[in-house]
């Protein structure tokens, strides 16, 4: 494991356990269509953390002609946001999450958001749980169409660049393949999968990294293993 000088952290899934929403609305998605529903880990293993432009051309797409994705992204995500409205119990950070994300701010410990949302869904949690609390434009890497999705590793690299750091000295936190995935691809010094207990492990298989854990409760001893915390 390189030396960790910053923590990059996914969003969806890691930072806020909405991935039952997620995959909910994809099985709903699948099933319109005619399409078998995926199950849990399917969508864990090659759907989550990639942009609506690819999984709209992997999975929905008529033929190779057809890009108009722009209708089923607005509709799968104002879906979703209504979801979340209607379960504000469910609006909350992971276990852990802010007082870690706190103690980071606190401390002066470069820390960024590598996250394929889109600009709505930045906004929606800006509003609806003060994400803006810990993040900025200076510390944070959204999907808006500029560079390539998830597995592909350019939103690490971006995400260390804002913090002024190499993606070799960054720890990335995942719970998605894809992202796990676009971490090795940007050869991110260490990779520390965070995921909801019932859903399965983002690693593909044979592959190791500093950790899996279900919630952040224990973010001392996290930090501690990556060295950033003594």
């Amino acid at each position: 494991m390189n030396k960790v000088k910053g923590l990059l952290f996914d969003f969806n899934g890691t930072l806020f356990f909405d991935s039952k929403m997620h995959i909910s609305i994809f099985q709903d998605y699948f099933a319109e269509r005619g399409k078998e529903p995926p199950t849990a880990e399917f969508v864990v293993a090659n759907i989550f953390g990639r942009s609506n432009p690819n999984i709209y051309a992997t999975y929905f797409a008529k033929d190779e002609n057809d890009t108009d994705w722009e209708s089923f992204a607005d509709d799968k995500e104002n879906r979703y946001r209504q979801f979340c409205l209607e379960h504000p119990e469910l609006m909350r950070y992971t276990a852990g999450v802010e007082e870690m994300l706190d103690y980071l701010k606190a401390n002066g410990i470069p820390y960024a958001l590598a996250t394929g949302a889109g600009p709505d869904n930045i906004e929606f949690y800006m509003k609806h749980m003060g994400l803006g609390r810990w993040f900025d434009e200076s510390n944070m890497v959204y999907t808006d169409g500029s560079f390539r999705s998830k597995p592909e590793p350019d939103i690490y690299i971006l995400a260390a660049k804002k913090l002024g750091l190499d993606a070799s000295e960054c720890a990335v936190f995942e719970d998605g393949r894809s992202g796990v995935i676009a971490a090795q691809r940007a050869e991110a010094g260490a990779i520390v999968c965070v995921y909801e207990e019932d859903l399965p492990s983002p690693l593909p298989e044979g592959d190791s990294c500093e950790g899996e854990y279900n919630d952040f409760t224990e973010w001392k001893d996290m930090l501690r293993k990556l060295g950033v915390l003594r």
